[in-house]
């Protein structure tokens, strides 16, 4: 399967995924209000701390190994080495579970021991299916994980029950897909072997970092805001950080496309082709990204106050800085993943470590110092560090190309689009979701007819719905 019909699968299944959690987050956020969603976002924020404790960067080695070649031995060489972290550090929640509840601000130690063994299981089995060139079928698990997740939790909630209705229902989430990728894969038992072990760590001392590095990217502000500041801005915050994330649907599955593309090709020597395909995928990357700075700056409070309720208004300029800290971040998940597939997780590692010292100093800084609107800068400064890092990087191995013009042209489609919508907005008072509606179908139609204005941007993106759509009539 090609990047671009792989990366379109996911990035479809993101948008059903995303239009899932869109609806439940504004179920739940009118139901529970900030403080129970921060209660929440805490437990998530901690599951991924100690999921990525867990997996150490061996999922990517995994992938990596049967990317390829190698066989379903280095699959379970890697869940047996998953599985002594997962249950060390699930040991560990039990054992402080008093200390680990107070900070979540709920009783959910024990429930969140469970999570991290599930969760821990599904990055591995996700793993496996990207390393076996099948990144396409990962939408379909999503979108069950998410179904099952909100579905069960929206049931709970309505029957009267808090944050434990949330978290129940993730826990079911992960039991249904993982049961699925189970069927889907059907990994062959193997015995796990000490090559494939020593192989997997050899690859996982460098990709730790960097598999660190992200998870620690999207939770830290979350972390440091639930130490320094209350339970509603937590929840506040990461509804803008949720809503933000929309934007890098498409360069996010463009990333999870590429990485094994990659390692095939440089596996073949042809870093020429590798060069060509990320400097291609740069521009779909960023052509929602673009946009979207621009129409939060100017819907921003009325998308949060209107889907969400009054309570969350305050983090609206957090989400225009979120939104435009999303132009490095969707850069950075083609250009990292690329590097991973070029076994370089040496220099993504560096990378990491210097953006990772840039976010925690920064956070810690801005928070104290401005609150909310200090953590969404720490995380965008610290993102763009990083990018410039990994680009500077990948291009000492392979010809990059920027493709400026497509994106000079989008950053003026957008501009012009914000402005009409600006002017717009001064005679139109936005009271409905259907005048809310209404302003983001018009922004679209300007920026979407000023991107197909341009001759070689309209052929760049027609070309990867070709690649969906062989028989499309363009």
């Amino acid at each position: 399967m090609s990047v671009s019909r792989s990366s379109l699968k996911l990035f479809a299944g993101s948008v059903g995924t995303t239009l899932m959690t869109f609806l439940a987050l504004a179920y739940f956020a009118r139901e529970l209000g900030s403080a129970q969603l921060g209660v929440f976002f805490l437990f998530q924020a901690a599951l991924s701390m100690l999921v990525m404790g867990a997996d150490l960067g061996i999922g990517t080695a995994v992938e990596k190994r049967i990317s390829a070649g190698e066989g379903m031995s280095v699959f379970w060489s890697g869940a047996a080495l998953v599985a002594g972290l997962a249950g060390t550090l699930a040991l560990g929640v039990v054992l402080l579970r008093g200390v680990v509840s107070g900070y979540l601000g709920a009783d959910l130690a024990l429930l969140l021991a469970v999570a991290l063994t599930l969760m821990a299981a599904r990055r591995l089995l996700d793993a496996a299916l990207r390393g076996s060139l099948r990144a396409g079928e990962l939408a379909g698990l999503s979108v069950l994980r998410l179904g099952v997740q909100y579905g069960l939790a929206a049931a709970l909630v309505w029957n009267g029950m808090d944050v434990y209705a949330l978290v129940f229902g993730l826990l079911a989430g992960l039991a249904a897909a993982n049961s699925w990728a189970v069927v889907k894969l059907r990994p062959a038992f193997a015995r796990p072997t000490r090559s494939d072990a020593r192989s997997l760590l050899g690859y996982a001392k460098y990709n730790a970092i960097p598999s660190v590095g992200l998870e620690v990217h999207n939770w830290m502000d979350v972390l440091i805001i639930g130490v320094f500041l209350t339970q509603s801005d937590v929840g506040a915050y990461e509804i803008a950080w949720r809503v933000a994330g929309v934007t890098t649907l498409l360069a996010g599955s463009i990333g999870v496309a590429i990485m094994p593309q990659a390692s095939a090709w440089d596996a073949e020597g042809s870093t020429d082709r590798v060069g060509e395909l990320v400097s291609a995928a740069f521009t779909p990357a960023l052509v929602f990204v673009l946009p979207a700075v621009a129409g939060v700056a100017v819907l921003g409070e009325d998308i949060l106050g209107l889907l969400f309720g009054p309570e969350f208004t305050s983090a609206s300029l957090v989400l225009v800085v979120l939104v435009a800290g999303k132009t490095p971040e969707a850069v950075q998940m083609v250009v990292g993943r690329t590097l991973l597939g070029l076994d370089r997780p040496d220099l993504v590692a560096r990378a990491t470590v210097v953006s990772l010292v840039c976010n925690l100093l920064l956070n810690v800084t801005l928070v104290l110092w401005l609150g909310l609107v200090g953590a969404a800068l720490a995380t965008t400064l610290s993102f763009t560090v990083g990018t410039a890092l990994r680009v500077h990087y990948l291009g000492t191995f392979v010809p990059l190309s920027i493709p400026l013009d497509e994106l000079v042209w989008c950053g003026v489609a957008a501009a012009v689009m914000g402005g009409v919508l600006a002017v717009l907005h001064g005679f139109v008072v936005v009271q409905s979701l259907t005048v809310l509606v209404g302003f983001v179908v018009l922004g679209a139609v300007i920026y979407g007819l000023l991107v197909l204005a341009h001759g070689s941007l309209r052929g760049t993106l027609f070309g990867y719905v070709r690649s969906f759509l062989p028989n499309a009539a363009f």
